[in-house]
C-alpha cells in the first residue's frame, strides 16, 4: 500500500460562516491529495491526458469525528485500495497530529475523452492500483435510493467557476449546490457530520439546475440535483447532521 499525506491548513476563505472547514473545501483537500498520489504513481492527469484519458470522480463518501475548524492544520493521508468493476477505489484519513477526525472513501472512472466513456480501468492502470485493500469506510457498490418527493428546492444557473479542467462542472459545486437546499435553522445550528454523493450525469457551462433535498430521519437528509431543461438526475446524496 503506497500512502502519501498531504498538510492543509485550513484557511478563512474555505471556512464557512461560523468558523467550519466548508464541505466544498475539504473536497478540494481529496482531490488535490489524491492528484499528488496519482501523480507520484505516473497516472496523473497531464499523463493521463496525453494518452486521451482523464479521471471522472463519480461517487464520494467521508465522515467526520468531529468538526474542522479555521486554523487547523489537518494531514490528508491517502492510498489508491483496489478496483471495483469499473470504479478505481482511493482511501482516506484525515488526521490531527495522531488523532484520527474523519475519513473519506471515493470512486473514479478512466473516462476516454473523445468518447466520453469509462475504459476498463485494468487495461489501463498498474498492478498498483489493482491491489485490494481493506476499506476505511463501507464499499457503497449499489446507487443511492433517489429522492422521492421533495421538501425544499433551489435553482441555479452554471457559472464559469464551476467549471473543472475537463470542462464539466466540479464535483465541489455540486456538493455546494446539495447543501444550499437546507432550512436557515439547520444551517445556523447544525454541521455536516457525512455526505455520501453519487455523480451520474455531466452538466456544462450555462446549464440551470435545482438542487432539491427532504428530511428522511432525524438528522439525515435526502438529495438530488436535477438539470432543469430535461429534468435529468446530474447527482444524489445523502448527508447527516449534528448539533454544533
Amino acid at each position: 500500500m503506497e500512502t502519501i499525506e498531504v498538510a492543509f491548513t485550513v484557511r478563512s476563505f474555505e471556512s464557512d460562516a461560523f468558523g467550519y472547514l466548508a464541505p466544498a473545501a475539504l473536497a478540494g483537500y481529496l482531490q488535490e491529495a489524491a492528484g499528488q498520489s496519482a501523480d507520484s504513481l505516473g497516472f496523473g492527469l497531464s499523463n493521463l491526458n496525453r494518452k486521451g484519458l482523464t479521471w471522472v470522480l463519480v461517487r464520494e463518501q467521508f465522515a467526520l469525528n468531529e468538526p474542522i475548524r479555521m486554523g487547523d492544520t489537518v494531514q490528508v493521508e491517502t492510498w489508491p485500495s483496489g478496483i471495483d468493476r469499473w470504479a478505481v477505489l482511493r482511501d482516506f484519513r484525515l488526521l490531527k497530529g495522531d488523532r484520527e477526525v474523519g475519513r473519506a472513501l471515493t470512486s473514479w472512472f478512466v473516462l476516454d475523452l473523445q468518447t466520453r466513456h469509462p475504459v476498463r480501468p485494468k487495461l489501463v492502470l498498474t498492478d498498483t492500483y489493482h491491489a485490494q485493500t481493506p476499506h476505511v469506510l463501507p464499499v457503497m457498490s449499489e446507487p443511492l435510493a433517489a429522492l422521492a418527493e421533495a421538501s425544499l428546492q433551489r435553482r441555479f444557473q452554471v457559472r464559469f467557476a464551476d467549471i473543472d479542467a475537463n470542462l464539466h462542472v466540479t464535483n465541489a459545486s455540486y456538493i455546494t449546490w446539495v447543501l444550499e437546499a437546507l432550512d436557515e435553522a439547520a444551517w445556523r445550528d447544525q454541521y455536516l457530520k457525512s455526505l455520501d454523493i453519487q455523480f451520474l450525469a455531466e452538466c456544462s457551462l450555462g446549464t440551470f439546475v435545482y438542487s432539491r433535498s427532504a428530511i428522511e430521519a432525524p438528522g439525515r437528509r435526502r438529495h438530488s440535483v436535477i438539470r432543469e431543461e430535461d429534468e435529468k438526475e446530474l447527482a444524489r446524496a445523502t448527508t447527516e447532521w449534528t448539533v454544533k
